[in-house]
């Protein structure tokens, strides 16, 4: 298989190919191979794009819509210090860019968190008040500009490194963690304002 990688354009003598890379070339023209990569990292888009949109119908729409487009454009993915993950997640960013554009335009969202995202064994009482905290942080995370809110949540609720984030977003380091300072600053400035957090 590491020879048809190869024969797809993969040429790598001193590096080792990794099953991405493998499968990335495969997948090209294999349904299986593509297959594989979806099973890898369907839950780890999904996850990130709720985090995104906070909708679980939206969420599954835009994953569907990131694994179409990463596949339609399969034959333009070269491996060039990106790896396959890094670039499923910059079209899953963009795919959560283009939702907001046509939010802005037309309807509003929902900013109550689904009921499955809570533990099951907790108080009535408790899941009341998670749900509440979820949906303020929600919101504030709706007033930051887009830049601010893709870096946290890829830090904070994806538990992304900075390095990972910079491979996602094309940004440099130092950049990153601007946004994320400046982002957080300014979310604890909403939450603050809101009473949420104390002063």
């Amino acid at each position: 298989m590491a020879e048809d990688a190869l024969e797809c354009g993969l040429r790598s003598a001193h590096e080792t190919i990794d099953e991405d890379q493998i499968l990335a070339a495969a997948a090209r023209q294999d349904a299986e191979a593509a297959g594989r990569l979806f099973d890898k990292y369907y839950s780890a888009v999904l996850s990130y794009v709720y985090h995104c949109t906070f909708d679980q119908d939206v969420t599954e729409d835009l994953t569907s819509n990131v694994f179409l487009a990463a596949f339609r454009h399969l034959g333009r993915y070269r491996w060039r210090q990106i790896p396959f993950r890094a670039w499923l997640f910059r079209i899953a960013t963009n795919e959560v860019r283009m939702h907001w554009r046509r939010q802005r335009r037309g309807k509003t969202v929902s900013l109550q968190p689904d009921a499955d995202i809570h533990a099951a064994g907790s108080s009535a009482g408790d899941r009341l008040e998670a749900a509440e905290e979820y949906r303020l942080l929600h919101k504030a995370l709706l007033e930051l500009r887009l830049k601010y809110r893709t870096v946290i949540i890829l830090r904070y609720f994806e538990d992304k490194a900075i390095a990972e984030i910079c491979e996602i977003t094309g940004r440099k380091e130092g950049t990153v963690k601007s946004q994320l300072h400046r982002g957080l600053a300014r979310l604890q400035d909403i939450l603050v304002r809101w009473g949420v957090l104390p002063e």
